[in-house]
C-alpha cells in the first residue's frame, strides 16, 4: 500500500512483475521495481495507492490475476486513480495485441499510463511509439522461447534430463558442467521405484488376483502410510504413473519445434534412462486400463452392485442384460438390452429375477469352481505364481544390498578424501555429494527393510486342511458375502455366457 492520497495531487496503482526467467536479473526484481517506483511517484508529486504485484508470470500471458484485478479497479465507474505506473512497457505486457486492447480500455476510462525508465508523448505519435516498443519486446520474448527450445532440444540429444519434474522412482544427479551449466540424468531412486512396481503390480493382480483402480489403488497407498514425496496419492497421479513412458527405459525429451508446435511422434527425440518395469508388464496394465475405461466399459460395469451385467448376454438375440426395477425398486430384474431400447417386439426374452439368477449362477461357481477337488489344482496355480513373485523380491533385495554396498564404499571414500585433507568439507561439490550419498543409503536401507519383512512370511505350503479351510471361505462369500467381494470373483471366474 502507498502513501495517503492527497485531493490535489494525482492518484496511482503501481504493477511489478517478473518471469520465472527474470528473478535473477536484478533491475527488473520486484524489490528493485518497488524502490524504483516510489521514488518515481515522489518526485512527481503522485499519491502511489496500491501496488500490484505479479511473480512469475509472463508478461504474454493474459491471464494474471493481480494485473486483471488492478484493469477491474482502475477502469471502474468511481474513477479511483488517474494513471496506472510500471517500470517499463514489457512489466506490462509482451504482447501487442494485449497491449492495444488494455491501452484501449485506460484511454477510454480516462487513466493515463506512465512508465519510470520509458518516455511516451500523450498523442498519436506517442501511441504508435508504445506499439513499436510493445511489439519489439513482443519479438523479443519469442526469440528467447525459440533460444530456448532450441537448447532443450540439443540437450535431449545429447541424452541429458531436459528438467521439470522428475517421475516417482527417479532422482536427477548432476554428471557434468559446462560453463557453470549442470547436465543431469535420471537415475532409480530405490525407496520410490518399490512404490512404482507396488502400483503396477496393484493395477495388474490387485491384493487378491483381481486388479484395482487407480481410485483403489490410491486409497491402498494412504492407508497403508506411503507418499508421493510427502504428499498422498490420488487417482489422477496414479493414473499418470501407469501411463508414463519413463518406466520403460526411455522418455521425449522433447516434442516441440522451435516454434512450439508439437511434432510427428516419429520426430520426437527420446532420452534414455533407467527401465523399472518390463514392457510385457506395462502393456498388460495399458490392456486392462483401457478395457475398464468409461467409454469401453460404463462405471456401473465395473464397479457397480449388479453382480452380472457385461457378463450376461440374451439367449435369443445375443444382445447384453441390462438391470431394471419393479414395484417402486423393491424388485430388480435382468432384461434384454434390446428390447428394453426398441421394445417389446425386438425380443421375447423373458425378465428374470436378479436375486434368482444371481443365486443361481454363484452356485454353480462355488460348486463347480471352488468344489474341494478342483481347489488344490487351483492353489497351486496361485502359490506358484506367489512364488514368482517371491523370487523377483528376492532378486530386488540382492540388487538393493548390492546398491547399498556400493552407496556406503562411495560414502566412505569420501569421508576418507576429507580426512586426508585431499577435498575440503566446505567446497559446495563436497557438501551436495555427501547429502546425496546419505540420502541414497537412507532411501536403499527402507527398501532392503521392507523385502526383508515380506520376504520373512515364508514361503506357503498345501495342506487338506488348508484348502477345506479356503473352500469353505470362498463358497461362504459367494454365496453370504458383500456384493463387491461376490462380484470381483464373479468377474475373475465367469465367462459371458447367453443367458435365457
Amino acid at each position: 500500500m502507498g502513501n495517503r492520497a492527497s485531493p490535489d495531487r494525482r492518484k496511482a496503482y503501481a504493477y511489478v512483475r517478473v518471469s520465472t526467467a527474470e528473478q535473477a536479473q536484478h533491475q527488473t526484481s520486484l524489490r528493485q521495481q518497488t524502490v524504483d517506483l516510489k521514488k518515481y511517484c515522489t518526485q512527481n508529486d503522485i499519491d502511489l495507492i496500491e501496488i500490484f504485484v505479479e511473480p512469475g508470470l509472463s508478461g504474454s500471458d493474459w491471464k494474471r490475476p493481480e494485473f486483471n484485478r488492478m484493469m477491474l479497479l482502475a477502469t471502474g465507474d468511481d474513477h479511483p486513480v488517474d494513471c496506472i505506473i510500471a517500470c517499463d512497457m514489457a512489466r506490462l505486457a509482451r504482447d501487442v495485441e494485449f497491449t492495444v486492447i488494455t491501452q484501449g480500455q485506460l484511454q477510454r476510462a480516462g487513466v493515463q499510463c506512465l512508465f519510470v525508465y520509458q518516455r511516451f508523448e500523450d498523442n498519436h505519435f506517442g501511441m504508435l511509439h508504445k506499439l513499436l516498443t510493445s511489439w519489439q519486446d513482443q519479438d523479443a520474448i519469442v526469440k528467447a522461447s525459440m533460444n530456448t527450445r532450441r537448447g532443450l532440444r540439443g540437450t535431449a540429444e545429447e541424452g541429458f534430463w531436459v528438467g521439470g519434474t522428475v517421475p516417482l522412482g527417479y532422482e536427477s544427479r548432476t554428471v557434468e558442467v559446462r560453463s557453470k551449466k549442470e547436465k543431469k540424468k535420471l537415475f532409480l531412486n530405490a525407496s520410490e521405484a518399490a512404490i512404482v512396481r507396488m502400483i503396477f503390480d496393484l493395477a495388474e493382480k490387485g491384493l487378491n488376483g483381481s486388479p484395482l483402480g487407480g481410485r483403489a489403488i490410491a486409497e491402498y497407498l494412504n492407508k497403508h502410510g506411503y507418499t508421493r514425496r510427502g504428499k498422498k496419492f490420488y487417482n489422477a497421479t496414479v493414473a499418470g504413473i501407469l501411463s508414463r513412458p519413463h518406466y520403460l527405459g526411455r522418455f521425449p525429451g522433447n516434442k516441440f519445434d522451435e516454434f512450439g508446435n508439437l511434432l510427428p511422434e516419429e520426430e520426437w527425440t527420446w532420452v534414455d534412462c533407467p527401465q523399472l518395469i518390463t514392457q510385457e508388464q506395462f502393456d498388460r496394465v495399458a490392456a486392462l486400463r483401457e478395457e475398464r475405461a468409461p467409454r469401453n466399459t460404463p462405471p456401473r460395469v465395473v464397479s457397480g452392485p449388479t453382480l452380472l451385467i457385461g457378463l450376461a448376454e440374451c439367449e435369443a438375440c445375443g444382445a447384453g442384460m441390462t438391470i431394471r426395477t419393479g414395484k417402486g425398486g423393491r424388485y430388480r430384474y435382468y432384461s434384454c438390452n434390446s428390447k428394453v431400447n426398441r421394445g417389446a417386439s425386438a425380443c421375447d426374452c423373458p425378465n428374470v429375477r436378479a436375486e434368482k439368477l444371481d443365486e443361481l449362477v454363484l452356485g454353480e461357481v462355488a460348486d463347480r469352481v471352488f468344489g474341494e477337488e478342483h481347489l488344490e489344482p487351483l492353489l497351486t496355480k496361485v502359490l506358484d505364481t506367489s512364488d514368482e513373485g517371491r523370487q523377483r523380491k528376492l532378486q530386488e533385495l540382492e540388487q538393493c544390498e548390492a546398491k547399498l554396498a556400493d552407496a556406503r564404499r562411495r560414502l566412505s571414500n569420501l569421508h576418507d578424501a576429507i580426512e586426508t585433507g585431499a577435498v575440503s568439507p566446505r567446497d559446495p561439490d563436497i557438501t551436495a555429494r555427501l547429502k546425496q550419498r546419505r540420502t541414497e543409503i537412507d532411501g536403499l536401507n527402507t527398501t532392503v527393510t521392507t523385502l526383508h519383512q515380506q520376504l520373512e512370511r515364508g514361503p506357503a505350503s498345501i495342506t487338506s486342511a488348508a484348502v477345506q479351510r479356503f473352500g469353505d471361505i470362498v463358497r461362504r462369500e459367494l454365496k453370504h458375502g458383500k456384493d463387491e467381494a461376490r462380484q470381483q470373483i464373479a468377474r475373475a471366474f465367469i465367462e459371458k455366457s447367453a443367458l435365457a
